[in-house]
């Protein structure tokens, strides 16, 4: 009698554990995965990837974040050249060459078609006329020139074409200062590329040495960002005048 009851004691306990682990130990049925959703997201990133690149790219993204918006209207203009003007003021430089003894010039460039103050005379490029500061005493000129972002041939990066530009355009108005009279003519120029120019910034253009041999007149020039502290380019022409 005891050992049938024992066995039902154990039987009843081995049940109450197999109930136990059945409900811890649920089996579900396997789901089907859905095949669809990967094939979506790969479609939408597609289709989203290939109209940007279709009308923007990487670029221009970053152009857009880095530079100015351009102006669209006349009004704008004003107000986009008033601003950049207003910043050229703002230049440790200018308010360094104004101390130092520089008289700002401001020759009259309108007679002549220039590359400069007709072609690249727009927003973007060449948005607002260079301002130029002699000194009668050392014959050293400086021009400060803003570099938009139409002028670029890399990303960021403006044209080399534009800096050998500038700087001729600078050297030319020096030898008028140096001489006082119209009619110079370049006679060779080099230039020597020391470090990649940003646009969008202002650069600083100045003569470095001045050397007269009678209707020739040779010039060093350097090109630095706006600080004035890194040299970007450097060069040197002769001219006859």
């Amino acid at each position: 009698m005891l050992r049938g009851l024992g066995a039902r004691l154990i039987r009843r306990q081995y049940a109450t554990a197999a109930e136990q682990a059945a409900k811890q130990f649920v089996v579900r049925p396997k789901q089907t995965p859905r095949r669809w959703v990967p094939w979506t997201i790969f479609g939408v990133s597609f289709l989203t990837g290939w109209m940007v690149t279709e009308h923007m790219t990487f670029t221009d993204l970053m152009a857009y974040w880095r530079y100015d918006s351009l102006p669209q209207t006349s009004e704008e203009v004003k107000k986009y050249k008033l601003e950049l003007y207003n910043r050229s003021e703002q230049l440790p430089v200018v308010k360094q060459l104004q101390q130092a003894g520089y008289m700002e010039v401001f020759p009259d460039r309108s007679k002549e078609v220039l590359l400069i103050d007709r072609a690249l005379s727009t927003p973007g490029g060449v948005a607002i006329p260079p301002r130029f500061f002699y000194n009668p005493f050392t014959k050293e000129t400086v021009g400060v020139y803003h570099l938009g972002m139409k002028l670029t041939g890399y990303p960021f990066i403006v044209h080399g074409g534009i800096l050998a530009t500038v700087m001729e355009d600078l050297m030319r108005e020096s030898v008028k200062f140096i001489r006082s009279k119209e009619g110079e003519m370049t006679k060779d120029l080099s230039i020597s590329y020391k470090f990649p120019t940003f646009a969008n910034q202002f650069v600083v253009i100045r003569t470095t040495k001045v050397e007269e041999f009678g209707k020739n007149i040779k010039l060093n020039v350097e090109v630095t960002d706006q600080s004035g502290n890194r040299q970007l380019v450097n060069g040197r022409g002769t001219f006859i005048a």
